[in-house]
């Protein structure tokens, strides 16, 4: 049987020395530059005026990469939130990269495996 490019089977992640069968990744890239004002425009512009806008009130955090990890897995152990180390993905994708775990979280159940979900900030 043919392997088909999309098929993700055989996907790994290890952190912090422990090693995650993956069931699913969704990696985000976002240019955390992008969209530095916000749209004030409103009803009492004419029509065919330019849109008003105005700098952020707020900015993101220094720390903010822009790159984000989110990963559902089974295995043996859970990934602590706030964990600081290299996450090493391979299969069907590859990274590897510093990382912090921004959330996580296990669900266990009976006469099944451990099943897990992890959000990673990634270095750029």
């Amino acid at each position: 049987m043919a392997v088909t490019p999309h098929d993700s089977t055989g996907t790994t992640f290890s952190f912090g020395g422990t090693n995650f069968t993956v069931t699913n990744i969704v990696y985000t890239l976002t240019d955390v530059n992008a969209a530095d004002t916000i749209d004030i425009s409103h009803l009492g512009q004419a029509v065919g005026s330019a849109v008003l806008t105005q700098d952020r009130p707020l900015t993101g955090a220094a720390n903010d990469t822009g790159r984000e990890v989110q990963i559902d897995y089974i295995g043996n152990g859970v990934v602590s939130d706030g964990a600081t180390g290299t996450l090493a993905i391979t299969g069907g994708v590859s990274l590897s990269k510093a990382a912090t775990v921004s959330s996580s979280s296990v669900t266990l159940a009976v006469n099944d495996v451990v099943r897990g979900s992890v959000t990673f900030r990634v270095a750029r």
